[in-house]
């Protein structure tokens, strides 16, 4: 049975036990956001497989999961709230996460904001790790996949097979351990479009990918015309002016939603710029 079968049949499951139970009125139901939200032939997020992270881990690698750090956490809300009006107000889905050269921080601000945004109870979010070149969030989870974003590709497994909740609602991760050298033509092949399809499906939905730097490949170029949006990370002593230059020039044909600065030496200053 192919990956769209096994999807589609999911789906008929689905919808059939919706139709035994929509006239429960249960007042302690979860809200909308809160149940499965499937689309055509979308991810079901309550049916994906349970992972169990290491808070010690997590604060190692600066992995804000409760409020450990309350000015991080603090940040992170406002850069959250701040995407998500913008993403809503434009009927946008679909987020990049990238920098503009290595080490700027931008696989941890994509962590940080897609476990923020699963915080918020209208919201459902999927961080997906689409540095295929340098995949690197499970290692900042201390989690090694056992599938991955490369086996939905290659029709191994379905996605909700291969993606997992690590403990919070409204969350889904689709990681990945291989490396690969053909990246930008797999970002841009016919089955990374239909995986698209698969995983923005759903009511309140936001999918957050995290990417190259836009200097170390093309593979944010390639993948612009899929998604809806893109998040620049900077740093304060990495970023230098000629590379944020460059990054201005290769995403002027994007929906650039914003500007983070990361490492900043100024606690006071503003790290989020529109």
């Amino acid at each position: 049975m192919s990956r769209i079968e096994r999807a589609l049949e999911q789906k008929m499951r689905n919808l059939n036990e919706g139709s035994a139970t929509k006239n429960d009125s249960d007042p302690g139901k979860e809200s909308p956001s809160e149940q499965a939200n499937v689309g055509e032939l979308g991810v079901n997020l309550s049916s994906l497989s349970k992972i169990t992270l290491n808070s010690v881990d997590l604060y190692q690698h600066r992995v804000i999961m409760n409020s450990e750090d309350p000015i991080a956490a603090s940040a992170y809300k406002i850069l959250r709230t701040r995407i998500l009006q913008r993403m809503r107000a434009n009927g946008w889905r679909t987020l990049a996460v990238t920098g503009t050269c290595p080490d700027e921080g931008k696989t941890l601000t994509a962590i940080n904001l897609a476990f923020s945004m699963s915080r918020d109870v209208n919201t459902t979010t999927i961080l997906v790790d689409l540095d295929l070149r340098r995949p690197t969030i499970h290692q900042y989870l201390n989690h090694t996949p056992r599938y991955g974003i490369l086996d939905c590709l290659r029709d191994r497994v379905t996605v909700e097979e291969a993606m997992v909740n690590p403990g919070i609602k409204r969350l889904g991760l689709l990681l990945n351990n291989e490396a690969i050298d053909n990246s930008s033509e797999t970002l841009a092949s016919p089955k990374m479009s239909q995986l698209m399809t698969e995983l923005r499906a759903g009511t309140d939905r936001i999918v957050i990918f995290d990417m190259p730097p836009l200097s170390a490949s093309d593979d944010v170029l390639a993948f612009g015309p899929l998604v809806d949006a893109v998040l620049i990370v900077t740093a304060e002593g990495i970023t230098k002016h000629q590379t944020l230059l460059q990054a201005k020039d290769m995403s002027q044909d994007m929906n650039v939603i914003g500007t983070v600065l990361n490492m900043s030496s100024d606690k006071s200053s503003s790290y989020y710029y529109s």
